[in-house]
């Protein structure tokens, strides 16, 4: 369905740039479904976890379980949110 991410360097961007690189690659590579960015573009939703680290995530991250995302997102300031139209989602002061 998808090809890795393969771009020069792409390894060595710190763990924001892979999920923003991914976030942009969504659709055009065809995952959108499985994780995106919701309405208004200030957050994003993995909506099939299981499908994302099995199928997604090791082709933009080291890890390989979706706890690991989810820690890295908590050590980079991504909160869920919890209420409203885009509970559900991550979302960062930034």
């Amino acid at each position: 369905m998808h090809q890795r991410r393969s771009d020069n360097g792409f390894a060595a961007l710190s763990f924001p740039c892979k999920l923003y690189a991914m976030l942009e690659d969504a659709e055009s590579r065809g995952f959108d479904h499985v994780i995106n960015w919701q309405q208004g573009g200030k957050s994003f939703k993995v909506y099939q976890p299981e499908y994302f680290a099995n199928h997604v995530m090791q082709d933009y991250f080291a890890q390989t379980k979706f706890k690991s995302f989810q820690r890295q997102l908590n050590i980079y300031g991504w909160k869920k949110v919890h209420h409203g139209v885009n509970k559900g989602g991550y979302v960062h002061k930034f």
